[in-house]
């Protein structure tokens, strides 16, 4: 099974910059169009959808997928707003209602993912509290294979700006996850970059962006926080039956492939 993971897309509206440098319609279109080549069976938007939470970019947002012939689930980010997201996306499946936590139990065929919503709203950081964990040990199946999928990052990725508005509450989380060996990886956004580690003795990664990255200062303090425009991607996660998840980092931009055997040597 093929699952694209595509996060913190910060959608404006076309023709207007994040920052006024970051044209992040421009750059989601350009991400469509190399996964749209993929062909994955689901495409995971783990949070950060819009810049500011508006029916306007969540209404663009839904014409940029809506020629995709992949499902598509999508979870909540700190820049989100979890009414105006159900009012434009109703079809998702998420828990509860009005602005309450948007989780969802997906099953695909190669076992289950687990959205979490770990927003907290009008706050940067994330939280999985009491009530986070009552809805993981409910919807989380006795035995079938299980990806655990939050926006927020349960631990630190070596950045003080951002590990400062990481996710809340992992001791608990460990904990849980401690009692469900069939949870194989934890998959994340917020972080603008891929970083790959390890959590509660599980794989854990987190996705980049398409737009723009955070800078890599592990040097700097929580106050001195700074983005770039290095290359835009994605990740592309292979869950085969009998096999470990693989996962690959994804340029938006495509290049041109070149077979060894047709260059002579």
């Amino acid at each position: 099974m093929r699952i694209v993971q595509l996060s913190d897309l910060h959608l404006q509206p076309p023709g207007q910059r994040l920052y006024g440098r970051v044209d992040t319609a421009a750059c989601l279109e350009a991400a469509l169009a190399r996964i749209a080549a993929l062909a994955p069976d689901l495409l995971l938007i783990s949070g950060d959808l819009s810049d500011r939470g508006s029916a306007t970019e969540y209404a663009w947002l839904d014409r940029a997928l809506a020629p995709l012939s992949s499902p598509v689930a999508l979870m909540p980010g700190n820049h989100d707003r979890r009414e105006t997201l159900r009012a434009a996306f109703p079809g998702q499946g998420w828990t509860g209602e009005d602005d309450a936590p948007c989780h969802r139990r997906l099953d695909v065929a190669t076992g289950t993912l687990l959205l979490l919503d770990t927003v907290v709203p009008g706050q940067e950081h994330g939280l999985v509290d009491a009530a986070a964990l009552d809805w993981l040990e409910a919807a989380c199946p006795a035995r079938t294979r299980t990806l655990l999928v939050m926006h927020h990052p349960p631990f630190s990725i070596g950045v003080a700006g951002m590990d400062t508005i990481a996710c809340r509450g992992a001791e608990a989380l460990d904990a849980w996850l401690a009692r469900h060996p069939n949870v194989e990886a934890v998959l994340c956004g917020h972080v603008h970059r891929f970083v790959a580690t390890t959590f509660a003795g599980r794989l854990a990664l987190t996705a980049p962006s398409p737009a723009h990255q955070i800078a890599l200062d592990l040097d700097g303090a929580p106050g001195e926080l700074a983005f770039t425009l290095e290359p835009g991607a994605f990740l592309l996660h292979l869950w085969a039956p009998g096999r470990p998840l693989t996962t690959h980092c994804v340029p938006c931009a495509p290049a041109p492939a070149y077979r060894y055997a047709a260059l002579g040597g």
